[in-house]
């Protein structure tokens, strides 16, 4: 399974095992029929380059986002505010048990761009992750160093080999 994969159910078994009452959880909803409220929607809405680990594997920050949904009565408008409050807490540097950063929260908004979903009253949490894709070269199979050599600036390069120190095990340099 994909850490993509992994991610998402992690996120979604964390939510609705923290937060009793959600009635109807998933991951991309289209919403054609009824559906029992509170309910979590999961949506992984983009992916950008993240910062280089130097392991070989990609990094990219995805951005998540959860839409809470709430019919549309007469204390809706109060209570999905305090049920997207209760999801950003629950999601807020929360890691899920994977190896990913901690969530950085982005914001807790209203969501009024679903014009299919106008019968409820909808917020969405959006958060992000910096998440890895690919094998790192370190994980102890495949290049394992069997000599370190210590180099200085601006010693260091091809023509330089005669001023770089051979680290030996226990010795300080």
């Amino acid at each position: 399974m994909s850490i993509i994969t992994e991610l998402h159910n992690a996120i979604l078994t964390e939510i609705t095992s923290k937060i009793t009452g959600i009635e109807t959880s998933g991951f991309y909803p289209k919403l054609r029929t009824a559906i029992k409220t509170p309910a979590v929607f999961i949506d992984l809405a983009s992916m950008e380059p993240g910062t280089d680990p130097g392991t070989g594997e990609l990094a990219l920050i995805a951005r998540f986002e959860a839409r809470v949904v709430l019919g549309n009565n007469d204390t809706a408008c109060l209570n999905v505010r305090e049920l997207a409050a209760e999801v950003a807490r629950v999601i807020n540097k929360n890691s899920f048990g994977l190896n990913v950063k901690a969530a950085a929260l982005v914001s807790i908004t209203p969501d009024h761009f679903r014009p299919d979903i106008d019968a409820f009253e909808i917020w969405m949490v959006e958060w992000q992750h910096e998440i890895h894709i690919g094998q790192s070269v370190w994980d102890g199979v495949g290049i394992i160093p069997e000599e370190i050599y210590l180099g200085y600036v601006p010693f260091v390069g091809t023509g330089n080999e005669d001023k770089y120190i051979k680290i030996e095990e226990g010795a300080v340099p």
